[in-house]
């Protein structure tokens, strides 16, 4: 019989866990949604974002500086690399792929060459992010649902950014028609720009945030590479919502079978996707 105690567990870790998924994923969906840029770097950014904040940690001790940081760097480098790399190549989805898994491998070296043992996040006298609460005789780390709570608002913050505002109403209008959103003076080369500038910090921003829990290791931009990929199969290439939805079935599916069939392990992720893909390829929740 299954304790009460194994369920909260399985839970509150398929929602931290969720919610690291959609962190990874959801620049990838803003970037494809909009550019029909299919990024494979994306996952190598979000580990970077781990290295760059455990490194201004220790330098710093300040968790909200050290995600300034990091953020700020991931806007130049979002920056710099659709200037240099995604704006010649618009429009050719091989070269396009080629360059970005290039870049994806060139970020995997620098990662293994400056920190080649990998970053340890230091325990603090920070409540909120080494502090555990008991709930249920299950000690619960408080961090967990500090990063529960910035998805659900990060999903709220992007929901109502693109159907409340103007910038929204501009983003879907180039997603949906771009000449004709070029008629009526939306600027779709900034639009462009914008957008994968931002979905680049957000992968950063990502990797910063899941840091305290996963430490930095090479292993975080490997392993949410597939799953921010698997993201948008599930939930529907252009649906941003639909890649929140996902990020919550695939982080459930996952814990709930790390914890009762662990032989299955990271396999059960790419089962749903290949599921996904046959069943209905579109998305589970095509827009």
């Amino acid at each position: 019989m299954v304790s009460p105690e194994l369920i909260l567990s399985a839970v509150i870790d398929g929602l931290t866990y969720s919610s690291m998924i959609y962190l990874a994923a959801i620049g990838l969906v803003i970037i494809f949604g909009l550019m029909d840029v299919f990024n494979l770097a994306q996952g190598a950014f979000f580990g970077l974002g781990a290295y760059l904040f455990v490194t201004f940690y220790y330098m710093t001790n300040n968790f909200l500086l050290s995600l300034l940081l990091t953020f700020l760097i991931g806007i130049v480098l979002g920056l710099l690399t659709e200037r240099a790399i995604i704006r010649p190549v618009y429009g050719n989805p091989l070269a396009q792929l080629l360059l970005t898994m290039g870049l994806m491998t060139l970020l995997y070296t620098f990662m293994q060459l400056i920190w080649p043992t990998g970053l340890v996040f230091p325990e603090t006298q920070n409540f909120w992010l080494s502090g555990y609460i008991q709930l249920a005789d299950v000690r619960i780390r408080i961090y967990k649902f500090v990063l529960i709570a910035i998805g659900f608002v990060l999903f709220g913050t992007m929901s109502t950014l693109l159907s409340k505002t103007m910038i929204g109403i501009k983003l879907r209008a180039g997603t949906e028609n771009r000449e004709l959103a070029t008629v009526f003076g939306v600027d779709i080369s900034m639009l462009f720009t914008s957008a994968f500038t931002f979905g680049v910090a957000l992968a950063l921003l990502g990797g910063a945030l899941v840091a305290p829990l996963t430490h930095a290791t090479i292993e975080i931009p490997v392993h949410f590479s597939l799953l921010a990929f698997a993201i948008p199969v599930v939930g529907g290439m252009k649906s941003y919502s639909g890649a929140f939805y996902a990020s919550l079935l695939i982080g459930f599916v996952d814990r709930l079978v790390a914890y009762f069939i662990p032989q299955l392990g990271f396999a059960i992720d790419l089962i749903v996707m290949i599921v996904v893909l046959v069943v209905k390829p579109e998305g589970l929740f095509k827009r």
